[in-house]
C-alpha cells in the first residue's frame, strides 16, 4: 500500500514544488491550502506523513501541530515543518511543539527527499510501537492470562497475569517448549485452535493449581504466517469439584457392582433348578432387571471414562451383531440388524456411543421388531430406528443429563436420561457433533460426524 503525505502550505507554487519533489518516491499526495482545510481532513483520515507551513494565514502551523498532537489518531504521525524562519528560537519553538523535522526554504532537493525518506521509516516503527503498548495496556487489564506468540510460539508479550499463574521464568523463550518441558503437552504449529488443561502438583508449600489454556491462531493482513494468542484461566475450583464427582461416580459403580454380581449369579443358579414356572418366571425377572441395573452402572462409568481423554481416542473392538444379539435378550425384543459392517475396530468413543444408542432403540422400541441400521465409518457414526422417535421440540433438550420424556409410545419409561447425554459429551470431547433427525422408517436417526468448520483431530 502506497504511503501517504499530507502537504499543508497556502503558497499553490509550493503545494507544486512538493509534488514534483515526491512525486518520483509513489507516494500519495494529499493537499491542504490552510489550517482549517487540513484539520478537516484530519478528523477523518490519519496520514503516515505531514509536511507543515508554519507561517500560514488564519490558524498558523503551530496551532496546527498543536491540535495534531492533541489528537489521540495523529499524535504519533511525524511532522517536517516548512519554514523561511531563520531565526533559531523559533526552529526550538517547533520542535519543542512536537515536530519531528524542519526544512528551510528554499528547498534543497536531497536533503528534502532524505528527511521525507527518514520520517516515513520511523513512522512504521512509531506506529508499531504504538500499537505494542496499546496490546500490553489492554492486557494488563484482563483479568484472566494472555500472551502473544509468533507463528513458531516464541513469546512476543505476556501479561503479569499470567507470569504468575504458569509460573515461567522466562516470558520472552518459546511457548511451546515450555509446555512440554513442565507439562508434557505438545501443540502443532498447524493447529488453527485447540484447548487442554495443564496442571501443577500440590506440594508441602503451595496448592494444587489447573488452568484452562485456550488459544487461537490469528492471521496477519500482510501475508505473513500468523501469530497466536493464549487465554490462561485458573479453573482449580472446577477441575477439583469435576475430579470429586468423577470418583464418587466411579467409587458408587464399583460398590454395585460386587453386590449385583452376587445377586445375578445366584438367581440364575436358582432358575436352573426351579420347581415350576412361576418361580422361574420370577427369577427371570431378577436376571433381566440385573442386567439392566448393570446397563446403567455402566453408562455411570462411561461418564468416568469420558473425563479420560486418552481413554476416547484408543481403539476398541465394536461387534454390532453381538451388542444387538445381548440387548434382544435383555429386553425380549427380536431385532433386524441391517449394517455393512458387523465387527470392527473403532475409537472408544464410538464403541460407546454405538452401544448407547442401540440399547436406547431396542428400550424404547413399540413395534413387534426393532429394525436398526448401523453404519460406521472413521469420522463418526449413525444409528436410525423404525420406534416411536422423538418430537421435534424436544430435540435439543433430550441431551442434557437426566432429562426425561415423561412418557413415551413404547409404554416404557425413559430409564434416567443419560444415553444421549453420554454420546453428547462424548461427541464434543473428540470435536464432533451429533444430530437427531427422524428415521424414513417413522422412528428416529442419530448422525455423528465432523463439525463442518474444524480440522480432523
Amino acid at each position: 500500500m502506497n504511503k501517504t503525505i499530507l502537504m499543508v502550505d497556502d503558497e499553490p507554487a509550493n503545494i507544486a514544488l512538493l509534488g514534483a519533489l515526491l512525486a518520483p518516491e509513489g507516494y500519495t499526495l494529499i493537499k491542504a491550502k490552510n489550517g482549517e482545510e487540513a484539520l478537516k481532513y484530519l478528523a477523518d483520515n490519519v496520514p503516515d506523513l505531514i509536511l507543515l507551513d508554519i507561517m500560514m494565514p488564519g490558524i498558523s502551523g503551530f496551532t496546527v501541530l498543536a491540535e495534531i498532537r492533541k489528537n489521540e489518531r495523529t499524535k504519533i504521525v511525524p511532522v517536517i515543518l516548512l519554514t523561511s524562519l531563520t531565526d533559531r528560537e523559533d526552529r526550538i519553538k517547533g520542535i519543542d511543539a512536537g515536530a519531528d523535522d524542519y526544512i528551510s526554504k528554499p528547498f534543497d532537493k536531497a536533503e528534502f527527499v532524505f528527511k521525507v525518506r527518514t520520517q516515513m521509516g520511523l513512522s512504521v516503527l512509531r506506529r508499531q510501537i504504538n500499537e505494542k503498548e496499546k496490546l500490553i495496556s489492554v492486557m494488563e487489564l484482563m483479568l484472566e492470562g494472555a500472551a502473544v506468540t509468533d507463528y513458531n510460539f516464541n513469546i512476543q508479550q505476556m501479561n503479569n497475569t499470567a507470569v504468575e499463574l504458569l509460573g515461567i521464568k522466562d516470558p520472552h523463550g518459546n511457548f511451546a517448549d515450555f509446555l512440554l518441558e513442565k507439562h508434557g503437552h505438545v501443540i502443532e504449529r498447524e493447529t488453527e485452535k485447540g484447548e487442554f488443561i495443564i496442571g501443577r502438583p500440590e506440594t508441602t508449600s503451595r496448592p494444587p493449581l489447573f488452568l484452562s489454556v485456550e488459544y487461537r491462531k490469528v492471521a496477519q493482513p500482510n501475508g505473513e504466517k500468523g501469530t497466536y494468542v493464549f487465554i490462561f484461566r485458573d479453573v482449580t475450583e472446577e477441575h477439583t469439584r469435576k475430579r470429586m464427582k468423577v470418583d464418587f461416580l466411579s467409587l458408587i459403580s464399583h460398590k454395585l457392582r460386587t453386590p449385583l454380581t452376587v445377586i445375578s449369579g445366584y438367581s440364575k443358579m436358582l432358575g436352573a433348578f426351579a420347581p415350576d414356572e412361576k418361580l422361574k418366571d420370577m427369577v427371570e425377572a431378577i436376571i433381566r432387571n440385573s442386567g439392566i441395573m448393570e446397563n446403567l452402572i455402566k453408562r455411570i462409568l462411561y461418564f468416568v471414562e469420558i473425563e479420560n481423554t486418552s481413554r476416547i481416542g484408543s481403539l476398541n473392538p465394536l461387534n454390532l451383531r453381538e451388542i444387538t444379539d445381548r440387548f434382544a435378550l435383555l429386553y425380549k425384543k427380536p431385532c433386524e440388524l441391517i449394517t455393512d459392517v458387523e465387527s470392527v475396530n473403532v475409537k472408544y468413543w464410538q464403541a460407546t456411543a454405538a452401544e448407547e444408542l442401540i440399547g436406547n432403540a431396542f428400550k424404547f422400541n413399540d413395534k413387534e421388531k426393532l429394525v436398526l441400521n448401523v453404519q460406521v465409518d472413521a469420522d463418526g457414526l449413525t444409528v436410525e430406528d423404525n420406534g416411536p422417535g422423538i418430537p421435534a421440540a424436544e430435540y435439543e433438550k433430550v441431551f442434557e443429563t437426566f432429562y426425561q420424556i415423561s412418557k413415551n409410545s413404547s409404554g416404557n419409561t425413559a430409564g434416567v436420561g443419560l444415553g444421549l447425554s453420554i454420546v453428547k459429551r462424548l461427541t464434543e470431547s473428540v470435536n464432533r457433533e451429533v444430530k437427531l433427525e427422524p428415521s424414513r422408517s417413522g422412528g428416529l436417526k442419530v448422525v455423528i460426524g465432523k463439525k463442518s468448520t474444524e480440522i480432523n483431530p
